[in-house]
C-alpha cells in the first residue's frame, strides 16, 4: 500500500511548467478533425481522422529539433495507417490477430522507430466497430497528416528554438553550480549532476545542427565552451575550499561571473563586462598581495594556490564572454531539409520486447470474447502499464487505473450533463490540451486526460455513460493485474548478470582518464571524462533497475563506487587544470598518475576474472617526492622568486593536494569493487 501511495505521490508531482502552447496545438490538431466532420454530416471520417492526429501526436518528439522531429513524424504517419489497415485486416480471424499483434507489440518495444502509437492503431482498427477498411485508414493518415501541418508549421520561424532553449538550459545549470561552490557536497553532487545532465542535452541538440560555416559561431562551438566553465568550475571549487580567508575575493568574482551567465541566458550581455572587470580585480588582488609577501612559507603557498585560482576564473570569464558574443551575434546553423533515410533504432533491452509481445498476445487471447467495443481497453493497459522492470510496471499500473478513474468518471460527468456532438468537440479540445500539455512533466496527469481522450475518440460511435465508464474501468485494471504478473513472470531478474561487465566499464574508462593526464594529452579530456561519466552512468542505471526486480537490491558499495568515481573526475579535472598551460612537470607526478592508472586497470581484471585484487599501495614515495619538490620551491621563491620559479611553485604547490586526493580516491574506488 505505501508503494502505491508513493507512486499516486510521484507521479502526480509537477518538476517543471508544462509546455501550455504544444498542449494547445495538440488539443486543436485533435477537435479540429472531429468539428470538420460535425459540420459536413460525416462524424465518423472526422472521428478516424481525430485518431490519427491523436496517435501521430502521442508518437511526437516534443523539444526535439524540427528536422529530427519531420523525420519521426513522417514514418510515424505511414506506420499508423498501416497499423490500423492491418487491424480491420485481421478483423474477421481474430485467432490469427493473437500472433499478429503480439508479432507486432514485440516489434514496437524493440525498434525505436516504430514505438507503440502504430501498435495502439493496429489493435484500435481490430476493435473498430463499424468496419471501415482502407478507406478509414486513409482517413487516420489524413489526420497524422494535419498533425503534422501544425506541429512544424512555425519550423521557419522558430528553426532554433530547440537548439536556444537547450543551451539555455545548459547555462542556468552552470551558473547554479558557480553559485554552489561553497554549498556542502550532498547538495554540490546534485548541481554537478544537474549541470552534466544540460551539457548532454546541449551536445545531443547540436549535433542536429551541424555543419555551420563559421566554425565560431557553431552549435559545436557553443557546446565546447560550455564544457570549459564546467570543467574550470569543478576545478575551482577544490582549489576554493583551500583559499582560506582568500575566498571571500574569490566569491565576488564567482559572483560577477554568476551573474553573467544567468543575464546571457536571458538574452543580457550587460553583466559579461562586469564579470571580466571583476576577474582583472582579482588579478590585481594577487599582485599586491605577491608584492607584501616577505618571505613567510605559508605566504607563497597561498599566493601560488591563487594563481591557479586565477587561471580558473580567467578560463570561465573568456567562456562567459564568448558565450555572450553568441549572444549577440547569434549562432550559425545552417538551414536544411531533414534526410529520411530509413533506419531501424534497436532498443536496449530485447528481453522487454519478448515480455511485452508474450503479454500482449495473452490479453488478445483473453479478450477474443469480448471483441465487440470494450477488449482493447484492457490490451491497451498492458501494452502502457507494462514496463522493462516490475517496479516501473507497478507505478505505471496504480497511475494508469488512478488516471482511468478519475478522467473516466469527468467526461461522463461532463457528458451526462450536456448531451451533445458538440459537447464531444469541447471535452476533446480541453482534455488534449491538458493532457499533452502535462504529458512532459507528469505521467500521472496525462493518464487523468489521456484516458478519457482516447475513450471518446476509439468509441466514438458509443456514448460514454456511467456503464460504460465502469466496464472500462474493470477492464482498465483487469489489464493492469496481466501487466503486473508479465513483469514478476517473464524474465523478472536478469539485470545482476550484467553489472561485472558494467563495473568493469567504470574502471577502464576512468583508468583512461587517468592515462590522458599521466601522458599530458589534455585535449582529449573532455572525452575522456565524458566517457567516464557516461560508464558511471551506464552502471547507476543498471543498479536503479535491479532494485525495481522483484526483492532486488543493488549492493551498496557500488553505490558507494559511483560516488567516489564521480570524486575521482573531479580530481582529474582539478590536475588538469593544474597542468594546463604549464611546462613544468614533475616524473613523480606522471609516476603516480601512471601507477594509479595501473591499479585501476588491475582491479577491472581482477573483477572481471573473479580473482584477487592487487595489494594496495598508497604510492607513498610518489607523492613524497612531489611534497619535497614543494619545500625546494618555497626555499627558492623565498631567496628572490624568479618567474621560473613563481610557476614550478604555482605548480607543485597545487598538484601536490591534487594527487593526494586523486591517489586516495582511486584507493577507495578499487577497494569498494573488489570487496564484494
Amino acid at each position: 500500500m505505501r508503494g502505491a501511495v508513493r507512486s499516486l505521490r510521484r507521479g502526480f508531482e509537477l518538476p517543471a511548467r508544462p509546455p501550455w502552447g504544444y498542449g494547445l496545438l495538440c488539443g486543436v490538431a485533435i477537435a479540429l478533425p472531429l468539428v470538420i466532420g460535425t459540420v459536413a454530416g460525416m462524424p465518423q471520417a472526422g472521428g478516424l481522422a481525430a485518431l490519427g492526429a491523436y496517435f501521430t501526436a502521442f508518437g511526437d518528439s516534443y523539444g526535439k529539433p524540427y528536422g529530427q522531429r519531420a523525420r519521426n513524424l513522417a514514418v510515424k504517419v505511414g506506420l499508423i495507417a498501416a497499423g490500423f489497415w492491418l487491424g480491420t485486416l485481421i478483423a474477421p480471424q481474430p485467432w490469427w490477430a493473437v500472433g499478429v499483434i503480439g508479432l507486432v507489440a514485440a516489434a514496437g518495444g524493440q525498434w525505436r522507430t516504430i514505438g507503440m502509437p502504430p501498435v495502439l492503431a493496429v489493435v484500435t482498427g481490430f476493435y473498430l466497430i463499424p468496419r471501415v477498411g482502407f478507406d478509414g485508414a486513409l482517413m487516420v493518415g489524413l489526420g497524422g497528416i494535419e498533425f503534422c501541418v501544425l506541429a512544424l508549421a512555425l519550423w521557419p520561424v522558430r528553426r532554433l528554438d530547440p537548439l536556444k532553449d537547450a543551451f539555455d538550459e545548459a547555462v542556468e545549470a552552470l551558473a547554479d553550480m558557480l553559485d554552489g561552490l561553497g554549498r556542502p557536497e550532498e547538495d554540490w553532487a546534485e548541481l554537478r549532476e544537474r549541470g552534466s545532465q544540460a551539457l548532454d542535452d546541449a551536445a545531443t541538440s547540436s549535433a542536429a545542427y551541424r555543419g555551420g560555416a563559421d566554425l565560431d559561431r557553431s552549435p559545436d562551438a557553443y557546446v565546447q565552451t560550455l564544457v570549459r566553465i564546467f570543467h574550470e568550475t569543478v576545478a575551482l571549487r577544490a582549489f576554493r575550499a583551500e583559499a582560506g580567508a582568500e575566498r571571500q575575493e574569490i566569491d565576488k568574482v564567482v559572483a560577477a561571473l554568476t551573474a553573467a551567465l544567468r543575464q546571457v541566458a536571458e538574452g543580457s550581455v550587460v553583466g559579461v563586462p562586469v564579470a571580466m572587470a571583476a576577474t582583472a580585480d582579482f588579478a590585481e588582488h594577487i599582485s599586491r598581495l605577491r608584492a607584501r609577501q616577505l618571505s613567510d612559507p605559508e605566504s607563497l603557498r597561498t599566493v601560488a594556490l591563487l594563481g591557479q585560482v586565477r587561471r580558473c576564473l580567467d578560463r570561465i570569464a573568456v567562456a562567459v564572454r564568448t558565450i555572450g558574443v553568441f549572444t549577440s551575434e547569434g549562432i550559425q546553423a545552417p538551414a536544411r531539409l531533414p534526410r529520411f533515410t530509413w533506419q531501424l533504432k534497436f532498443g536496449d533491452e530485447p528481453e522487454h520486447a519478448g515480455r511485452l509481445g508474450i503479454a500482449v498476445a495473452a490479453s488478445m487471447a483473453l479478450m477474443v470474447g469480448m471483441h465487440e467495443h470494450y477488449g482493447k481497453w484492457f490490451v491497451f493497459t498492458v501494452m502502457m502499464g507494462l514496463r522493462s522492470t516490475y517496479g516501473d510496471t507497478v507505478d505505471r499500473v496504480v497511475l494508469r487505473v488512478a488516471g482511468t478513474v478519475v478522467g473516466a468518471g469527468a467526461a461522463a460527468l461532463v457528458l451526462a450533463a450536456v448531451p451533445s456532438e458538440y459537447t464531444i468537440v469541447a471535452t476533446v479540445l480541453v482534455f488534449g490540451t491538458l493532457g499533452f500539455a502535462l504529458r512532459e512533466v507528469s505521467y500521472g496527469y496525462w493518464t487523468v486526460f489521456a484516458t478519457p481522450l482516447a475513450l471518446l475518440l476509439t468509441d466514438f460511435s458509443t456514448r460514454l455513460d456511467w456503464e460504460a465508464a465502469g466496464i472500462r474501468l474493470v477492464l482498465t485494471a483487469g489489464g493492469g493485474v496481466l501487466a503486473l504478473v508479465a513483469a514478476r513472470l517473464l524474465w523478472p531478474r536478469g539485470e545482476a548478470s550484467g553489472i561485472k561487465d558494467l563495473t568493469v566499464d567504470l574502471l577502464t574508462e576512468h583508468a583512461a582518464v587517468i592515462r590522458a593526464l599521466a601522458e599530458r594529452d589534455l585535449d582529449a579530456m573532455a572525452e575522456r571524462t565524458e566517457a567516464a561519466g557516461q560508464a558511471a552512468d551506464r552502471l547507476g542505471a543498471s543498479l536503479d533497475r535491479l532494485e525495481k526486480e522483484p526483492h532486488g537490491r543493488a549492493p551498496e558499495e557500488l553505490r558507494v563506487a559511483l560516488t567516489l568515481s564521480r570524486k575521482l573526475r573531479d580530481d582529474a579535472l582539478l590536475l588538469a587544470a593544474v597542468l594546463r598551460g604549464s611546462e613544468v612537470g614533475s616524473d613523480a607526478t606522471t609516476a603516480v598518475l601512471d601507477a594509479v592508472a595501473d591499479r585501476l586497470v588491475a582491479s577491472a581484471r581482477a573483477v572481471r576474472d573473479n580473482t584477487r585484487p592487487p595489494e594496495e599501495d598508497a604510492y607513498g614515495d610518489g607523492l613524497d617526492e612531489v611534497a619535497s619538490h614543494v619545500d625546494e620551491l618555497l626555499e627558492e621563491a623565498a631567496e628572490g622568486e624568479p618567474s621560473s620559479v613563481r610557476r614550478a611553485l604555482r605548480h607543485a604547490v597545487t598538484a601536490h593536494p591534487a594527487l593526494r586526493t586523486l591517489n586516495a580516491d582511486a584507493l577507495e574506488l578499487a577497494r569498494s569493487v573488489t570487496r564484494r
